[in-house]
């Protein structure tokens, strides 16, 4: 809950009245019980002025405001000075310290400046002592090199001396060396000739039985190879033959079951007399279904034609069919011929 601070002043100062009052009456009660006691025959009266009290009651309320007021006033005049001196410290720090980087810069510039000089210094020095070597090292190597020429010449001259007398005795040394290489070589010539005629020999007569062998090799290898083949054409032969013994029972057996049906089929006409025959071409379709059937060889009756296509016909499919492999289908089953006889079918 807020209170309304502007009913704080009246209220206060309404329950001091009050309280003055009441402390006032109290003391007339308790002085007219005495005066009663003590002295019964006189009354005694006093007079509060409330209003002067209540003036005074304000006047001190607002010169303790004001105090307050003063108090305040002096707290934030003291705040304000004191930030402006921290203000103050603050910059004379900055300054302080923008003084001591200058000052490292001026020194650090002039450590600079006195190194290099020094550095410049010493590079000077140390290029007069690298000339001074340079000199030194020069008048060095041209003595070293007319000592080195003046012993170069004498060795020549030596070296010419000894080369002379080691050429003439390398000469008298090769000649008889050539010489006696001329016998080796003549020796080893033959000895040569007489081992290459003996490989030779010897090579042809390997290259001989190598021949031979390779020959004969050669012909087992053939012999081989055509036993190999016969017995591969044998056995080719010998499994077409079961093939063909397994494929021609197959088709009979089909075959009969063709039969069976187209005879179950057929409805003989009474036109029918022994010794006709209609040749019936049947094509098919692998699920044994009839794709065409037509008289390749007719009757010469065409009602006996018809009864013998009609009879292929209402047979619709043959079932057994679908289970045959499909290459002996294509090579046997795929078109069949069938003759009508009144005696019996024929495939």
């Amino acid at each position: 809950m807020r209170f309304d601070q502007s009913y704080i002043l009246p209220a206060a100062f309404a329950t001091l009245v009050h309280l003055v009052v009441l402390v006032v009456i109290s003391g007339f009660w308790i002085g007219q019980a005495q005066s009663q006691t003590e002295r019964p025959r006189h009354i005694q009266a006093q007079m509060v002025d409330l209003t002067a009290l209540s003036n005074k009651t304000a006047a001190q309320q607002e010169a303790q405001a004001q105090q307050q007021k003063q108090l305040q006033e002096q707290k934030r005049e003291a705040e304000q000075q004191k930030q402006r001196e921290a203000e103050r410290l603050q910059r004379e720090k900055q300054q302080k310290a923008e003084a001591q980087r200058e000052a490292q810069a001026k020194a650090e510039a002039e450590s600079k400046a006195r190194a290099k000089a020094k550095a410049e210094a010493e590079a000077k020095q140390l290029e007069q002592q690298k000339a001074e070597a340079k000199a030194r090292a020069q008048a060095k190597a041209e003595a070293d090199a007319k000592a080195k020429a003046d012993a170069k010449a004498k060795a020549e001259e030596a070296a010419k001396a000894k080369l002379k007398a080691e050429q003439e005795r390398k000469a008298e040394a090769e000649a008889k060396a050539k010489a006696e290489a001329k016998r080796k070589a003549e020796a080893e010539a033959k000895r040569k000739a007489e081992a290459e005629r003996k490989a030779e020999a010897e090579r042809k007569a390997e290259q001989q039985a190598k021949a031979e062998a390779e020959r004969k090799r050669k012909a087992e290898a053939e012999a081989k190879r055509v036993a190999e083949e016969k017995a591969r054409a044998a056995e080719a032969a010998r499994q077409q033959a079961a093939a063909e013994e397994r494929a021609n029972r197959i088709v009979g057996d089909i075959q009969g079951y063709i039969q069976g049906l187209l005879q179950q089929a057929w409805r003989i006409p009474s036109t029918a007399r022994n010794g006709m025959s209609a040749v019936v071409a049947i094509n098919l379709f692998p699920s044994g279904e009839i794709d065409q059937a037509y008289i390749q060889t007719s009757s010469g009756d065409e009602a006996f034609d018809r009864s013998a296509l009609q009879a292929v016909y209402r047979v619709e499919r043959f079932e057994r069919v679908a289970d045959v492999d499909p290459i002996m289908f294509e090579r046997r089953l795929r078109r069949v011929v069938v003759t009508f006889r009144p005696e019996g079918l024929r495939w």
